[in-house]
């Protein structure tokens, strides 16, 4: 079976998921893809758990990102595939068996796609993970990005965990590394400005591991924002949708309760009114879950809350204060050995 498909997946300090992300990625059905691993320099044990699988005989690269940031990473292993097509994979997710396969019957059907994109499904460890899991693929919790809820393959403007044709992605330059974050979705920008379209198809699923405590998202999301700040002061109103708007204005809108609270008490009912729905939200998805027993149902209002403060908080930082996002949204430690990749 003839490769067409080259994964290229970036990772750092990800020694206890690796293994699993690139088997799912050389257990699909249907094709044979070339696993291309570009290491940020980890100081844990992941470049040594990707040389056990080479060891084994694996269809996997393991290539050097000195530049640690993820765009970076892309573009090395996009310059050294040699597919016709390149896809995303993270080094602490995993996809559905067929999810590539999918992706290539689309690409092959119609020619004016540049890439599909899979439906995100969170998976935890924890109680209150599995809460923050549930948040993640709710309407309320990230508005209408579709790639964690929809169920109609559809046209969409970005592509999680995209599989696309490496001559597209050449053509408009590859990955922008300047954006250590929302790299993924500027890229799909562009495409789009080339006049490219891109596909959703929720039947290639993406599980995505998700933050176990409610302040980690918090984070998490903080840096989420700033990096669209910095994607949107690069590409202009373009690049902005509603739903981007409605953080930073209910960031906004709590601010200004706050200081004239003091002066018009009866402000403070905006901010107790946003509480009471996001417990009522909360209280519904938790509802709707099949897990129940397992899902933390106090900390579903937090993460709600956390996933649209965070967010907020860290567009305005970016957008008005040019605040740069972390560049790594896990640990960030860094080897000084500089071994030759495989």
């Amino acid at each position: 079976m003839p490769e067409r498909v080259s994964v290229l997946m970036p990772v750092l300090n990800e020694e206890s998921s690796v293994g699993a992300a690139v088997t799912s990625v050389l257990s699909q059905e249907g094709c044979a893809p070339e696993v291309l691993v570009v290491d940020g320099r980890s100081a844990d044990g992941t470049r040594a758990a990707v040389r056990e699988l080479i060891a084994a005989g694996a269809r996997v690269r393991l290539l050097d990102n000195p530049s640690v940031i993820i765009p970076s990473a892309l573009n090395v292993a996009l310059a050294a595939s040699h597919t016709e097509y390149v896809a995303r994979v993270d080094g602490h997710a995993e996809i559905s068996p067929d999810y590539l396969a999918r992706a290539i019957t689309h690409l092959d059907a119609d020619p004016g796609l540049a890439g599909v994109g899979g439906r995100r499904h969170g998976v935890a460890r924890t109680r209150v993970g599995r809460a923050v899991a549930a948040v993640m693929s709710s309407r309320f919790g990230v508005g209408n990005s579709i790639n964690h809820y929809a169920t109609d393959y559809q046209l969409t403007d970005h592509a999680s965990f995209g599989v696309y044709r490496r001559d597209a992605a050449l053509e408009v330059g590859g990955w922008d590394e300047s954006l250590p974050v929302n790299e993924d979705v500027d890229f799909d920008h562009r495409l789009a400005l080339a006049g490219f379209r891109i596909a959703y198809d929720p039947e290639m699923v993406i599980h995505w591991h998700v933050r176990e405590t409610v302040g980690a998202l918090f984070r998490q999301y903080r840096r989420y924002g700033r990096g669209k700040a910095a994607m949107v002061r690069k590409n202009g109103r373009d690049a902005v949708r509603l739903r981007h708007l409605a953080p930073p204005t209910l960031v906004g809108l709590t601010s200004l309760t706050f200081l004239v609270s003091p002066v018009w008490p009866a402000s403070l009912v905006f901010l107790g009114l946003y509480l009471a729905g996001a417990a009522v939200i909360g209280a519904v998805t938790w509802r709707g879950l099949d897990d129940r027993r397992n899902t933390s149902l106090i900390a579903m209002p937090g993460a709600f809350v956390a996933t649209h403060f965070g967010w907020g908080l860290g567009f305005l930082e970016g957008l008005l204060l040019g605040r740069t996002p972390a560049v790594a949204s896990g640990s960030i430690r860094t080897s000084t050995v500089v071994d030759v990749p495989s």
